[in-house]
């Protein structure tokens, strides 16, 4: 029977560098008084992109399910950072907007990735990052093609 190594799968090891680079973000998170997880960040990075979206295309593109959506959009309100609109044509929708303190993080968010990254790809040449990155995003594009059970 072959031993098992971990590190020669993806998945655990995509899994636990995300989860590196949560732990390495909570002491920025505290220091700036970002009283939120960091799995809220997800929310702000799409807001980011662009504000104004509403809670289904943040569930589909966080890959989230509604609930889960629904707690992080909580903990962002009461930070301060985002708040909740009708949406002008159809009332139903809620439209979520960056507030003045969600927009600023970006700034700060922006530089601590900067120098984790620089961290993380000092001793690896720009060929192997791009080459890294069209793998990951041809796996990503892979998985996004399955069909995927979320609550609704």
């Amino acid at each position: 029977m072959s031993t098992f190594n971990p590190y020669d799968h993806f998945g655990f090891l995509t899994n636990r560098i995300a989860r590196l680079i949560h732990v390495y973000i909570q002491p920025f998170m505290e220091e700036n008084d970002y009283d939120f997880p960091t799995s809220c960040i997800g929310i702000l990075a799409d807001l980011w992109a662009g504000d104004g979206i509403n809670q289904k295309d943040l569930g589909a593109s966080l890959i989230k399910n509604k609930s889960s959506i629904n707690k992080m959009l909580v903990a962002l309100e009461n930070s301060d950072m985002i708040y909740k609109k009708e949406d002008t044509v159809d009332k139903r929708i809620k439209r979520i907007y960056l507030t003045e303190k969600g927009k600023a993080m970006q700034v700060k968010m922006e530089q601590k990735q900067a120098d984790m990254e620089q961290h993380l790809i000092s001793d690896i040449s720009q060929e192997e990052i791009q080459t890294t990155k069209n793998v990951l995003a041809q796996m990503y594009q892979s998985l996004m093609a399955l069909p995927l059970s979320q609550d609704k």
